[in-house]
């Protein structure tokens, strides 16, 4: 009897499972088919919602230190593929932390390069395709050194952000070990159809990341160590199995940096690990690999910077300083002269050479180099500023020496020209100076206006092993930015052409580029002209001026287009020389209040086709998007997301429309406690009913988080959470019978450990 009570109760429990999901399932269909009958009169879907990421990233400058964030638009599936990274030259996809539909990037991992580098995003297909999401900068601060001094050759080379930098006291000893163990595994999954099955049903895997940091420090020496440990159970993440397959160690070395000063000799640096190394655009710029740098001033103006680091970014324990390959390893050197003795930066002249090879060997995170490639190279950098920092001028010229050796794994014994050695050069320059320099217009505004200039040529067939250039380019820009306190403007035009060889057979193309950027918070206009808090009239003001909202607007405007019609070069037709003219527009206004805030925006882009044959090839496309967020409760907000975009195509007569509605929620049951529901609903179509789809995509996570301990080695975080995914798209063609319909859902769980 007592068997037969706990079948029933097993069973009721089962029952009311199942009726749960039922019902969620039911309701959320329900919602899903309501958004869709109230569009099926004006739109019909033909692709899904398109992938879109935006970022923590703004104009300013960031510290060495600053973890960047990647937040996608909606889950990325596995059939998609999978997500690629790249700053600069350094690829640090497999180096990220996903936490929900957000990447993360710690700098402990590989330095952010000093200066300004490009930040690309992109989504790698099955098939190997890169398809680029975004592209943003990153700005990076060059550091001082700890103690006041002339400008040191080692501001080219950081150290890692994890590890802590030299103080002003005597004597210290710091050792700061970190672990972090976490398993996150999938308990179940649904999958329709067949071919849609993800290539692990279910998995249960374990991660590990350590971290060992140490510094010394007394009178005369200083020491600053870091090591970085990642692992994963799960071989396919192993950090080098796309090196090594099924022998990559499942524990590896992440990166580590050994940093040593001399106090007693002139500040004299030395680093030994992952670390970055050059600030010539055109030589080596913000170069970041595993090596040696050493870096001190000689005497009062002068300082001396050497590097010899890997050809690629490597990990793991072989080839511990990276300079097991000499064929595969650029060494480079730079030295810096301060012309102006009592202000350091006033006038300063910097040399720089370098020797680079770079053999057929794939990095840990890049695919492999088709060819050999070797360079020398040299350069001369001038940098200078007036006592008021009003003028800023920066300028380089750079000689290279580039050769592609003889490969027989690519010429296959069969017959091919020899590549000849080449020897070109490139230059640029980039100049500003301020109009206007803090002029007081009021008590609390100011107003600033800066002219900058810049000039960039870059000879045919230039290129090296240390930087990224592009060659065949000659380019000039000038742009005016303004400020008046809170309003800012820039306004910029831009002109480029390449075949500077002016060789017959090529396509001589130009680019005109005009841009205007303006960021107008409207409110500050009132409250930065109010007499404080005994003015008269400024309690009024701030009622109703905090209504204001902030504005902000772009204009690019792109005409490219050739110069003239090749000769001997199979062109058959005008149509074939392009001219477009591409113009977008993009406007915003946001309102903030501490209990809600509201966002418009809205984009208008146009793609004009003119060349010859071709001028109804126009696209045309317009996005309004409302965002809503309701923030009733400390515990409790709330984001709604509603984007309408109209897409027209003049040549095919075809208009596509696209609605896209979404909803996330957070609530703070306790200060440990997180509930998240995100939830989104994209119908896309034509006006002509050819084409329709709908994709919905539903996700409740649950997380809680705990902490043992208060400081020191018994100190323990940690966080468990348990997500639900649901996945439906459909896509339908009426003129050819397409129905492809596809269905997943995942019940996933994990927990984290951060010891220490």
């Amino acid at each position: 009897m007592l068997m037969n009570d706990k079948t029933l109760n097993n069973s009721l429990r089962r029952s009311l499972a199942l009726m749960r999901f039922v019902l969620l399932a039911v309701a959320l269909a329900i919602a899903a088919r309501a958004a869709e009958r109230s569009l099926s009169g004006s739109s019909r879907a033909s692709t899904p919602q398109e992938l879109a990421v935006t970022s923590n990233l703004t104009d300013q400058e960031v510290e060495p230190s600053f973890a960047l964030t990647f937040t996608l638009s909606r889950p990325l599936s596995a059939a998609e593929g999978r997500l690629a990274v790249l700053i600069g030259q350094m690829d640090i996809s497999n180096l990220l932390t996903p936490i929900d539909n957000s990447l993360t990037y710690l700098p402990r991992i590989l330095p952010l390069p000093v200066g300004a580098s490009a930040v690309k995003v992109f989504l790698v297909t099955p098939s190997n395709e890169w398809r680029e999401l975004t592209q943003l900068t990153l700005r990076v601060k060059t550091t001082a050194p700890a103690e006041a001094g002339p400008r040191q050759p080692g501001d080219q080379t950081q150290p890692s952000a994890g590890a802590p930098a030299p103080t002003a006291s005597a004597r210290k000893y710091h050792f700061t070990p970190s672990l972090t163990l976490g398993m996150k595994s999938q308990m179940t999954e649904r999958h329709f159809p067949e071919s849609n099955r993800p290539q692990r049903s279910t998995f249960a895997d374990l991660t590990l990341q350590a971290s060992l940091k140490s510094e010394i420090t007394n009178k005369w020496f200083g020491n600053q160590m870091q090591f970085d440990l990642a692992g994963s159970s799960f071989q396919k993440e192993a950090l080098r199995f796309a090196n090594l397959g099924e022998n990559a160690p499942k524990i590896d070395l992440s990166s580590y940096l050994m940093q040593f000063q001399l106090k007693q000799v002139n500040e004299a640096k030395f680093q030994v690990g992952h670390t970055t190394f050059g600030n010539n655009r055109h030589l080596i710029k913000s170069f970041g690999s595993r090596g040696i740098t050493f870096s001190m001033p000689l005497g009062k103006r002068s300082d001396l910077s050497l590097a010899a680091l890997n050809g690629t970014s490597i990990v793991g324990w072989n080839n511990f300083f990276g300079l097991d390959r000499r064929k595969h390893q650029i060494v480079s050197a730079t030295l810096g002269f301060e012309l102006i003795d009592k202000r350091p930066g006033g006038l300063r002249l910097e040399a720089s050479a370098l020797s680079g090879s770079l053999q057929p060997i794939a990095g840990f995170n890049q695919g492999v180099i088709n060819d050999a490639e070797q360079s020398k190279g040299a350069s001369l950098r001038v940098l200078a500023t007036d006592k008021a920092q009003r003028l800023k001028l920066d300028a380089g010229f750079t000689r290279s020496l580039f050769n592609n050796p003889a490969d027989s794994l690519l010429n296959r014994n069969q017959p091919v020209v020899s590549v000849k050695e080449t020897t070109r050069n490139a230059f640029y320059l980039d100049t500003s100076y301020a109009l206007l320099q803090n002029l007081k217009l009021s008590e609390n505004k100011t107003a600033n206006l800066s002219l900058n200039y810049r000039l960039e040529r870059v000879d045919p067939l230039f290129r090296g092993v240390g930087a990224t250039t592009q060659a065949d380019r000659f380019q000039n820009e000038i742009e005016m930015t303004g400020a008046i306190g809170e309003i800012t403007a820039t306004v910029s035009h831009q002109r480029f052409h390449d075949n500077l060889g002016n060789i017959p057979s090529l396509l001589e193309t130009l680019s005109r580029r005009y841009a205007v950027v303006v960021s107008a918070p409207l409110a500050s206009l009132w409250a930065a002209g109010t007499n404080g808090a005994n003015g008269t009239g400024g309690a009024n003001q701030s009622g109703w001026s905090r209504w204001l909202p902030r504005l902000g607007y772009n204009m690019n405007r792109i005409h490219q287009f050739g110069r003239a019609f090749p000769l001997n070069a199979g062109f058959s037709d005008p149509s074939q020389v392009p001219d477009q003219i591409s113009t977008n527009h993009d406007f915003s206004s946001e309102w903030q209040f501490p209990k809600w805030r509201l966002t418009y925006r809205f984009n208008n882009s146009f793609q004009d086709n003119r060349q010859s044959g071709r001028v109804l090839a126009d696209l045309l496309n317009r996005i309004h998007g409302i965002t809503l967020g309701l923030n009733p409760h400390t515990a409790f907000d709330l984001n709604f997301d509603l984007n309408v975009e109209n897409a027209k195509n003049v040549e095919k007569a075809r208009v596509d429309r696209t609605l896209r509605a979404g909803l996330n929620t957070n609530w703070r049951l306790t200060p440990r406690m997180i509930i998240n529901v995100t939830a989104s609903n994209t119908l896309v179509g034509d006006l002509a009913r050819v084409s329709r789809s709908r994709s919905t995509e539903f996700d409740l996570q649950w997380s809680y988080q705990f902490t043992r301990g208060e400081t020191g080695w018994r100190k323990v975080n940690g966080q468990f959470f348990i997500r639900y995914a649901d996945r439906y798209a459909r896509a339908r063609d009426f003129i050819f019978g397409f129905d492809n319909l596809t269905r997943l859902k995942t019940l996933n769980g994990g927990i984290n450990f951060v010891f220490f």
